[in-house]
């Protein structure tokens, strides 16, 4: 008859992965991913629009809040009206949102 171990002495088993586990760590990674990609998108933006605007007029990289972003993204329409780095953070924001509801749901808070 075999010896039975104890629970703290059993060889460790890999368990088949719960799938709000997966979704959690993709959402965790893409809501990162996401974030930086629209963080850089708005760096370039506005080192974009202070290389065309006067001294006085330029963006300081620092204390962004709300009526900044939006007089940033008004200059940067305006002086490159064919310019995809708009879109791009926006998108990037949309999809960081989207992973941030996996986040939540690989958490349980939609039960």
């Amino acid at each position: 008859m075999p010896r039975l171990l104890s629970p703290a002495l059993r060889p460790a088993t890999i368990s088949i992965m719960n799938p709000r586990v997966i979704v959690g760590i993709v959402a965790v990674v893409g809501t990162a991913a996401c974030g930086s990609i629209g963080a850089i998108a708005n760096i370039e933006m506005v080192q974009g629009v202070n290389s065309r605007l006067p001294k006085d007029a330029q963006f300081s990289q620092m204390g962004w809040y709300l009526s900044k972003t939006l007089r940033l993204h008004r200059e940067y329409k305006r002086l490159f009206p064919t310019g995809t780095l708009l879109m791009k953070a926006r998108f990037a924001i949309a999809a960081a949102f989207v992973c941030l509801l996996g986040d939540a749901w690989a958490l349980g808070f939609f039960q």
